[in-house]
């Protein structure tokens, strides 16, 4: 009989930032544990968050905001699946789904 081994991973939680065109930076932000008490697995560090972004407000994910009707979301290409802009629908057209998406 084989046995399975279940490897349980850490996972970094990183902040990439631009000072300029050609320096970025990346703050740890905070951490992902299977090993953290239950139920805590994610754990944010509010401290580098207010130095990355200058909020100790939680970032907001882009993929998280949903177009409006009316809109829908546009990819360009070569940019991170969720960097999209919402477009609004051409003339005689309509969004029938939430965040219809077009890839350009």
């Amino acid at each position: 009989m084989k046995q399975r081994v279940i490897t349980q991973e850490d996972y970094d939680i990183f902040h990439f930032g631009n000072l300029s065109q050609h320096l970025g930076i990346k703050l740890k932000l905070g951490k992902f544990s299977p090993y953290f008490s239950h139920g805590r697995h994610f754990h944010l560090y509010v401290d580098m968050i207010e130095v990355a972004t200058g909020s100790r407000k939680m970032p907001s994910s882009v993929c998280s905001a949903e177009c409006s009707p009316g809109f829908r979301r546009l990819w360009k290409e070569g940019m991170a699946a969720c960097c999209f802009v919402c477009s609004p629908c051409p003339e005689n057209e309509i969004s029938n789904e939430t965040s219809e998406f077009l890839l350009l």
